[in-house]
C-alpha cells in the first residue's frame, strides 16, 4: 500500500489517494445537479467530452462541508468519478499506514510530518456510483 499518492484537503482535514488511481485533477468548474442523486453526489461534470459524476467528498466522509475547489477524477475499475476537495496539497512517496481506523471508507492512517493523513478505499468512496449506475433509471 506505501508508495505514490496525492495528497488532498478536505474539510480542514488531509486525505490521500494511491496515484494509479487518479487520472487527473481539475478545476471544480459548472456541475450539473442530478435529480434524486444522493446527498453526497453534487451532479455531473463535462470533463473532456465526458459525462463523470461528482462526489462530495466531505459529505461522504461525514465531514462538515468545506469549500471544493478541485475535482480529483479517480477510477477504479470501470467506475470514474470526480471528487470534489478543498485542495491538492501535493504528490509523493507516503509510508505504510501505521493508524488503525474505524471509517469503511479508509485503509488506514499515516502520520506524516506531524499531520496524520487518511489514505481513502476508492473502491468503498465509489461504491455508490457503481450500483447506482446500475440501477434502472
Amino acid at each position: 500500500m506505501s508508495g505514490v499518492h496525492v495528497r488532498v484537503l478536505v474539510a480542514g482535514e488531509h486525505y490521500a489517494l494511491a496515484v494509479d488511481q487518479v487520472l487527473e485533477v481539475a478545476e471544480l468548474g459548472d456541475i450539473a445537479a442530478v435529480p434524486g442523486s444522493p446527498p453526497h453526489v453534487l451532479g455531473v461534470h463535462n470533463l473532456h467530452g465526458q459525462v463523470v459524476p461528482v462526489i462530495a467528498l466531505a459529505a461522504r466522509l461525514g465531514l462538515a462541508e468545506g469549500e471544493p475547489q478541485r475535482i480529483v477524477v479517480a477510477e477504479q475499475g470501470e467506475v470514474k468519478a470526480g471528487l470534489a476537495v478543498d485542495a491538492v496539497i501535493d504528490v509523493g512517496e507516503l509510508p505504510e499506514p501505521s493508524e488503525q481506523v474505524e471509517s469503511p471508507y479508509l485503509l488506514g492512517a499515516v502520520l506524516l510530518d506531524g499531520t496524520l493523513v487518511g489514505v481513502l478505499d476508492i473502491e468503498t468512496v465509489l461504491a455508490p456510483i457503481s450500483s447506482s449506475s446500475e440501477a434502472p433509471g
